[in-house]
């Protein structure tokens, strides 16, 4: 057994001995391949250089000999000079008369203006548009509001509202509350609560005269249906002052 271990490690120090050789062995040959790689690089030795080009003699060109004698002189002939022809008159044009005078157009005359149409006269001095919309204050109220005007959009403040149905018989007057004009942008505007949930129901409207005595209607009769979802709780009349 100590005879097998002995020739075990004998035959180990041998291969080790053999590869630190070829270790050896492998970097001089490195060491030597990069100086090589550094001899060509710098140009010290090339084993690649180009073969050396050949000079080829080229004789000289030979030279003429001047011929002895004189030049003989030639005579240049001068210039002939050849006259330049006289201007033309052109003849100026006449005018030819036209057979009929030419008549300057006739000026147009400027468009003129078209009236804005405005509203249809009604039986009614007032008439009305009504719009089922969204209240101002969210879906937790249900009433009318509305503004009065002219035909051009001013404000009428002062004409009362009847407004009737659905449990309530009440009057309102245009601009009477400047919270109601701030809210729908108008100096004319008014505003009555129904319910605070959106409900079905009708409820009627009639503008009248304030100024009369017994303030006889203006407008016809209003006549507003409430579907009774959020988005038509709110019926919003306009009434227009006709004439």
């Amino acid at each position: 057994m100590k005879r097998a271990k002995q020739r075990a490690s004998k035959a180990k120090g041998g291969r080790d001995q053999i590869f630190n050789t070829l270790t050896i062995l492998v970097l001089v040959m490195t060491v030597c391949l990069i100086g090589l790689y550094g001899l060509i690089g710098l140009n010290i030795f090339n084993p690649f250089a180009p073969p050396p080009t050949l000079t080829i003699a080229v004789p000289p060109t030979p030279t003429e000999t001047p011929t002895k004698g004189i030049p003989t002189w030639t005579p240049t002939p001068s210039p002939s000079i050849t006259p330049s022809p006289r201007p033309t008159n052109t003849r100026t044009p006449t005018l030819t008369p036209s057979p009929f005078p030419t008549i300057p157009p006739s000026p147009t005359p400027p468009p003129t203006a078209t009236e804005t149409p405005r509203v249809t006269r009604s039986y009614w001095q007032f008439t009305h548009e009504v719009r089922l919309i969204m209240p101002m204050y969210g879906c937790e109220w249900t009433g009318v509001a509305g503004h009065v005007q002219d035909l051009d959009g001013n404000p009428l403040k002062g004409y009362p509202v009847h407004i009737w149905g659905a449990g309530i018989d009440t009057v309102v007057n245009a601009g009477a509350d400047q919270r109601f004009n701030t809210i729908y942008g108008s100096q004319a505007a008014f505003e009555l609560f129904f319910d605070n949930k959106p409900k079905p129901m009708q409820v009627r409207l009639q503008l009248h005269d304030p100024y009369k005595p017994n303030h006889p209607a203006v407008s016809d009769e209003v006549v507003i249906d409430f579907p009774g979802f959020c988005g038509g709780a709110l019926g919003y009349v306009v009434f227009t002052q006709n004439h």
